[in-house]
Order: structure tokens, then sequence, then C-alpha cells
């Protein structure tokens, strides 16, 4: 008999094996598109054995359009001033673990070995943040079958491409669902999960959001429940007051520690003219080629802002990232692929907001409102709140800001709101609470089949979420391992 935790952590391996060979299906039976995206210079010195090219021909599918910026970042480092975009834990890590694995499999090439790497953190990664993902459910759902199901879907969510390829998605997720997890059960070190999450991606920097909530009403609990209106005023200054204060300042320094420093080493390296640089002559021809600029050079504009942050200056200038930027006729396609995503988010947030109106507009810091809410039968979980307005924020700022078909990796990668609200609509939940229902009789024992993949039965709900999260995944496997246009 399986645990849930333990069939979550096995279907998770398979699910990640499975895209892994469905890309490599897609990528050998189709021809490659010629696609404007970066590519990587090329170190003509590397010679390549047959060992490299088994290699490229199992993983080379998953090492496109941003794969190539990690890869290019995790051996040369930051050489050209658009791949400042890509923030570096996730290629550090690609180039730490690559070491060993080029001593123990000496045949292979630096690109072969760093491509394993890749690889393999994110089957890791991915693994950890669905069981992470399942424990973080649990303590904010309270039913260990929703919370099992919930990390079902998360193993079969519509960005599973990118959870596989060299993108830095899975190793985020881990990141913010732990940040989550610690902040919910008030980890004093939660900082540090944070502190790299923002090392990872640029988003990462709202889950400071987290801690700072749940100590705040902690602390609002802990006044309103016990204290009257005539003593409140004599315990402003008390410990547990200075105590909490201190905290979030410590989870604030710690946690935009990395970011600032991060701001500084782009300064470095970009702005300050470094005359013993040496940049290998590939990287040079390359810039040459492509007119990409390179570290030290004059017409690095943003090096003279008042507060010189390359990101958003980057962003705009590469990839016109902007407000409404993106409302174009020509990008009607990729608003339609982002449409399900963002609608399940939006009817989400609704419908929380109508079940729990009082307790949202107090953000669930007044414990009275908390016990009336608790009275009542609801679809959603009051505790959700913090997650619903996380997601309401990355909502309204994929629609009005970033190019709108990143919506479902973004958002997959960083909201748990897309597959509570999901397995909650979908039959397997209406009207069970009994947490030994958690998966069938028959399935308990096996680790590789979950519920959803088996039910004799399928309702309309069930093969709506079940069409969308599928197709996405199968068609993901198609479109990204031949360099063509995807979420």
């Amino acid at each position: 008999m399986y645990e849930p935790r333990r069939k979550i952590y096995w279907f998770a391996l398979t699910s990640r094996i499975t895209v892994i060979l469905l890309q490599l299906v897609f990528n050998t039976l189709c021809p490659d598109h010629e696609a404007d995206a970066f590519k990587r210079p090329v170190d003509l010195l590397e010679k390549s054995s047959l060992c490299d090219n088994v290699i490229e021909y199992l993983f080379g599918g998953l090492a496109r359009w941003d794969g190539e910026y990690f890869l290019h970042i995790a051996k040369y480092g930051y050489t050209y001033e658009n791949s400042l975009a890509f923030y570096p834990l996730y290629p550090l890590l690609i180039r730490i673990a690559s070491v060993p694995i080029s001593r123990i499999f000496f045949i292979l090439n630096s690109r072969s070995s760093m491509l394993v790497a890749a690889v393999l953190i994110n089957v890791v990664c991915f693994i950890k943040s669905a069981v992470v993902f399942y424990d973080l459910s649990k303590a904010i759902l309270k039913k260990s079958n929703i919370a099992y199901k919930a990390a079902v879907l998360y193993c079969l969510n519509p960005a599973s491409i990118f959870f596989s390829a060299i993108y830095s998605e899975s190793l985020f997720a881990y990141l913010t669902f732990y940040s989550m997890l610690k902040s919910a059960q008030s980890d004093s070190y939660v900082s540090f999960p944070i502190g790299l999450s923002i090392l990872t991606r640029s988003n990462g920097i709202i889950n400071i959001g987290f801690p700072i909530y749940f100590q705040l009403k902690k602390l609002f609990h802990t006044y309103t429940g016990n204290l009257s209106r005539e003593t409140l005023y004599q315990y402003i200054f008390s410990s547990i007051i200075l105590k909490t204060f201190c905290a979030i300042c410590n989870t604030i320094i710690i946690s935009m520690a990395q970011f600032v420093l991060l701001q500084i080493y782009n300064y470095i390296i970009f702005c300050i003219p470094n005359p013993n640089q040496i940049i290998p002559p590939e990287i040079i021809a390359h810039s040459v080629m492509y007119n990409l600029t390179l570290p030290g050079s004059d017409n690095v504009e943003w090096c003279y802002t008042k507060i010189p942050i390359a990101y958003s200056y980057i962003q705009k200038k590469y990839w016109n990232v902007g407000f409404l930027s993106y409302y174009q006729m020509k990008q009607i396609p990729n608003f339609i692929l982002a449409f399900p995503i963002l609608y399940i988010m939006i009817k989400c947030i609704k419908e929380y907001f109508v079940e729990h109106k009082r307790y949202f507009y107090t953000l669930g810091f007044v414990k009275r409102i908390e016990n009336n809410e608790h009275s009542k039968r609801k679809k959603y979980p009051i505790e959700m709140l913090v997650f619903i307005v996380h997601g309401l924020f990355l909502t309204v700022f994929c629609i009005f800001f970033v190019h709108i078909q990143v919506s479902t990796r973004l958002i997959c990668s960083a909201s748990p709101l897309i597959y509570w609200y999901c397995t909650l609509f979908m039959s397997c939940t209406s009207g069970k609470s009994d947490d030994d229902l958690y998966e069938f009789k028959e399935n308990i024992s096996s680790k590789w089949k979950v519920y959803f993949l088996t039910q004799k039965k399928y309702t309309l709900q069930d093969r709506l979420v079940l069409s969308y999260f599928l197709g996405y995944t199968i068609l993901g496997c198609f479109m990204f391992p031949n360099f063509l246009p995807w979420t």
C-alpha cells in the first residue's frame, strides 16, 4: 500500500519520463522550424563523440528557446546584455552539477555534460516540488484526498514541457511552494528559500509577501482575541510586537539581499570596464554577427539610469515587454493559448470572493469574522485568502504586462490556485470528505496508477479539465522541441 506522498513521488517521476519520451518522439519525427531565436555560439575547438551525439539526440529537444540562454550562461556566464534577463541560480546549478558528470563520463564534452545536468536538476526539482505541493495543499485545504488529487493535476499541468525543458520552472516551483508551506508554518528560516526563488526568477520577489502576511495575521489574532480596547494601547510596544516587527524586517533584509547583490554584480560586469577581462573569440564573433552587447561596452544605457537595474530595461529593449505592448492583432493566437488558464484563475478568485466577502475585505486579520466564516459550509477554505491575492496579482500582471502566452507557464509554476480550483471543480471531490478516498482501492498498491487516468466514468467537468491539462501537455511536447512557438 502506498501513502499519498509516496504515490505522488512515483507519479511525478513517471510524468517526467513520459514528457521526455514524448518530446524525443516528436523531435525525431518532425523537422525543426527555423525560428528567430537566440542560438548559442559554437566552440569550434570542442569535439563531439558518439556519446555526445546520443545525448543531443535524446535531450536536444529540451534545449530550445530560453534553454539556449541557460546553457550559454552556465558555460560562459553573462557575456551578452540580453542574457541578464535570465536569473543565475539555475544556470549556476547546471554548471556545478556538470562537473562531476564530466569527470565520471569523461567522454562527454561540456555541452553534453551540462545538458544532462540540466535535465537531472529539473527531474529532481519537479519530484520534490510535487511532494511539497501535496504538503502545502494538505496544510491549506485540510483534506488529504483533495490535496492528493491536486498534486496529481500538478504532475499533468498544461506547462509540463517547460518543467522538463532547460527552463527554471521546476526549480522555481519547488522553491515557491516550499516558501509558501514554511510561511504557513511560521518557519523562521523561510527567508532563505525565498531568497533563492528571487535568484531563480524575477517574480520570486513577491514571495516575500507570504511570511509577512502570516506573521501579521498571527499578531492581529493574538491581540484581537485576548485584549480589550482599553488595554490594547498598553501593549502596542510589547515584546510580541517588537519580535514580530524584527522577524518581518529580518525576512525582508535576507530575502532582498539576494536581489541587491545580483544588481550589484550585473553593474560591475557590464558597467565597469575591466581591461583584464578575457572574452573567448567565439563570443566576440557571435556578438558581431548578431549585434549583441558585450560587457563594458559604451552603449549599455541602463548603466546611466538613476537606479541601474537591468531587468526591466532588457525586457523592454529585446522583448518589447511593457504595459499593453502585446495587444496587437497578430497576437490573437497567443491570447487564445493563454485564455484557459486566465479564465480559471479569474473564476477561482471570483468564486472565493463571493463566498468570503467579509473575510476578504479584512484580509483575514479579524478573528471573529474568520470564526463566522468557518461555521458555514463553503467550497473554498478561508485559508486560501493569501493565495487568492497572490493569484490575483499574477493574473493582472499577465494580462497587462507580459507576453500573454507566457501566462500558462508563469502561473503553473507560481500559483497553486489552478490545481486547487480544478480539483474542486471535478466530480471526484463532490460530497466526499473522507481522507481514505484519496485513491481507488485497486490503485493504492500500485506506484503508477492514479485516480484521474483510471476512472471508469468521466463527467463533463472531468473531461474539460483533463482535456486542457493533457492536451496542452501533448501539444507542448510537439511544439517546443521543434522550435515552434508555444506558451
